[in-house]
């Protein structure tokens, strides 16, 4: 991703300046090397439709990050990588390892075959550490769950490249997500915290990037990946959870016989908060489908009726519960408000770093009376 600098390098000054408002030769010091102001930046990510977050200068560690996810990250773009590493550069100089929840979890976990067996079995730990042993209900709060409880800095970012990404470095957990349809950003979500979970050593810096990691295809080979996808399959829909669900809408439905349809996949799918594809493929991991059903199915109702989603509007079956993911992560908002309150970073700086406004920030940093 280029630089501020490279960016008003770029442009033709007069337009830039009349945009941003900030004088031409003010313009031309910024290209020459001088570091713009908060406000600078603001105005510069406007105008170039960038997150300003973006446009903050690199730092040591998030070039170490940026060497990182370059050495796993074929097939992604350097926008992607500044990205991700930009976000850990500055989390990292404000958030001390000492300062997070987690962690302390990674030891409770098995790590010996890295099969569907055992990323089933460690599901049922972070359901039993996390959830309280529930092995039934659906974990629609696991970006809460995640960002506090667990401690690992969970990013939201645009990014059309890559579905997921996660790390350790220097004893902190972080996860990206990208915006896309909730439930796909849930399974997402599960998918990376399995990538954090299988990795043996925290204190080692790993890092991964997953691209369609919901439709494992050709990936199927991959066994990190696989394992990956199994955790999340067998952590967001519990097979004791699944069979109670099941019987539960087929009595409603007063349904006989063993197999399953389309509704009862979709009501599944409402349930625990996942695609209709990721329901369908459990489905077919439990025998409750044939093997190759799920994507079969999937293509099936996408011809006939445009989509799941649209199939279940059709039937008027009920909304989906809403699924809310934390716009800072924990971690990273109470070490930056612990600086603004010291005098060590200003409001505006603040503001950047957390890509949230001046006023919101105020507010974060405001005393809570109850």
């Amino acid at each position: 991703m280029p630089t501020a600098r490279e960016l008003i390098s770029r442009a033709p000054l007069p337009e830039l300046s009349s945009s941003t408002g900030i004088a031409k030769d003010r313009l031309a010091s910024l290209s020459q090397g001088e570091d713009p102001n908060m406000a600078e930046l603001r105005l510069l990510a406007k105008h170039f439709r960038m997150d300003v977050r973006d446009l903050l200068p690199p730092g040591p560690k998030a070039k170490a990050a940026d060497l990182l996810f370059r050495q796993v990250g074929a097939g992604a773009d350097d926008s992607t990588f500044s990205t991700l590493s930009l976000r850990i550069g500055y989390s990292m100089d404000l958030v001390d390892a000492a300062q997070v929840a987690g962690p302390w979890w990674s030891g409770r976990f098995r790590r010996e075959q890295g099969d569907y067996a055992e990323a089933e079995a460690n599901a049922a730990v972070l359901r039993s550490l996390f959830f309280g042993g529930d092995e039934l209900g659906p974990v629609l709060s696991l970006p809460k769950v995640a960002a506090s409880a667990m401690g690992i800095l969970v990013f939201v970012i645009r990014n059309s490249k890559i579905d997921g990404a996660s790390a350790f470095i220097e004893g902190l957990p972080f996860v990206f997500v990208s915006e896309r349809f909730a439930p796909r950003m849930l399974f997402t979500l599960a998918h990376e915290i399995g990538h954090l979970i299988a990795h043996h050593d925290p204190s080692a810096s790993f890092a991964v990037l997953d691209s369609e990691s919901e439709y494992l295809g050709k990936e199927r080979n991959n066994k990190v990946e696989f394992y990956a996808h199994a955790f999340a399959s067998c952590l967001l829909m519990p097979a004791q959870g699944v069979a109670v669900a099941l019987h539960k809408i087929r009595s409603m439905q007063q349904k006989v016989g063993d197999e399953i349809g389309d509704l009862d996949i979709l009501l599944l799918a409402q349930i625990y908060g996942v695609s209709f594809y990721v329901a369908a493929k459990r489905c077919e991991t439990l025998e409750l489908l044939p093997k190759g059903g799920a994507a079969s199915l999937t293509d099936v109702i996408t011809k006939k009726y445009g989509s799941p989603e649209k199939r279940a509007q059709q039937a008027n079956l009920p909304p989906r519960p809403s699924l809310e993911f934390p716009r800072v992560p924990d971690a990273l908002l109470s070490a930056t408000l612990s600086r603004v309150r010291s005098g060590d970073l200003s409001i505006g700086k603040a503001s950047t770093v957390l890509g949230l406004s001046i006023a919101d920030v105020l507010l974060a940093n405001s005393p809570r009376t109850h």
